[in-house]
């Protein structure tokens, strides 16, 4: 209580640092509790992007075979952990700060429109500087013989001898459209759906109107979303499969990025049809609609616990 009391008189004259400790305990909480089901989600789209139909059982019990049972523990969890606790610090603490600066309104008072523009625009540092984590992770959770030990640093060491620093920045359109389209869709769309949550849970039920509102925000965001990351998923294993080389900077590289990028969902489109581009939507919108719920149930409660509005 004296905890709570201290907090809730330092709010009144805290800048707005003061959301960081609630959002950062919220969004560790969430990756924590999220992990296995992107692992198995990142299985899935693995075997879809490689052409394998396998189920579910199948692909955990080969990645069973392959890291052992502590591999569902370990196998990529520290790059995800930093991953996904360090973007939606990120996009949750700069969200209200980009919609104040742009449309000079707070965002609770903003329209769907504006949440979205507002979304999108934090999300750009975001994605920018989660690529590399990217590559590591992925690199990881689908290391069939071990080769990198669970080290996010090998995976980056190697990219960097062989491909250089603009290796790490393979299929970067494809992950800022991913975090943009997602950032955006969830933030215009959460405060409909937990209004609508409102109307089939009790009053006095608040964190599971924000949990059912959250879940159904990041779900539609799915759905925007999932073709860009399957798009680059497939582009990054195309280009890292070939032989490597070394790209200086350029203006040309950034637009042979984005012009590969519509190239493979043209070609995914052309042999798989609309449905390749959402293989493995379903693990999808399970993940990312909980991380949604989770989200928007517990930013709120560590704030009023740490006394920050």
């Amino acid at each position: 209580r004296a905890l709570h009391s201290r907090f809730a008189e330092m709010s009144s004259s805290q800048s707005v640092f003061a959301t960081l400790p609630p959002i950062t305990c919220g969004a560790l909480t969430t990756a924590t509790t999220m992990y296995p089901v992107d692992l198995l989600r990142a299985l899935k789209m693995s075997a879809a992007a490689e052409g394998v139909s396998k189920g579910t059982g199948e692909l955990v019990k080969d990645f069973h075979a392959r890291h052992g049972l502590k591999g569902f523990v370990s196998q990529g969890v520290l790059p995800e952990m930093l991953r996904a606790t360090y973007m939606r610090v990120l996009k949750f603490f700069l969200f209200p700060i980009t919609h104040k600066a742009v449309f000079g309104t707070p965002e609770n008072k903003g329209s769907a429109m504006t949440k979205a523009v507002a979304g999108g625009l934090a999300s750009l540092p975001e994605g920018f500087t989660i690529q590399p984590i990217e590559v590591s992770k992925i690199a990881l959770q689908l290391d069939k013989e071990n080769k990198f030990k669970n080290k996010g640093s090998l995976v980056i060491k190697e990219i960097m001898a062989t491909r250089g620093w603009t290796g790490l920045f393979i299929g970067y359109f494809g992950i800022q459209y991913r975090q943009t389209s997602w950032t955006a869709a969830y933030f215009a769309s959460l405060q409909f759906f937990s209004q609508q949550a409102k109307k089939v849970v009790p009053q006095d039920q608040v964190m599971v109107q924000n949990l059912m509102g959250g879940f159904a925000a990041g779900m539609f965001g799915a759905v925007f979303n999932t073709p860009g990351d399957v798009i680059r998923s497939s582009q990054q294993k195309a280009i890292l499969a070939s032989a490597p080389v070394k790209h200086p900077f350029s203006a040309g590289l950034c637009v042979s990025g984005v012009t590969s990028f519509f190239d493979m969902g043209n070609q995914i489109f052309k042999t798989k049809g609309f449905g390749g581009l959402y293989m493995g939507f379903g693990f999808k919108a399970l993940h990312l609609g909980g991380s949604g719920a989770l989200l928007a149930m517990l930013i709120p409660a560590f704030k009023g616990l740490f006394g920050v509005k």
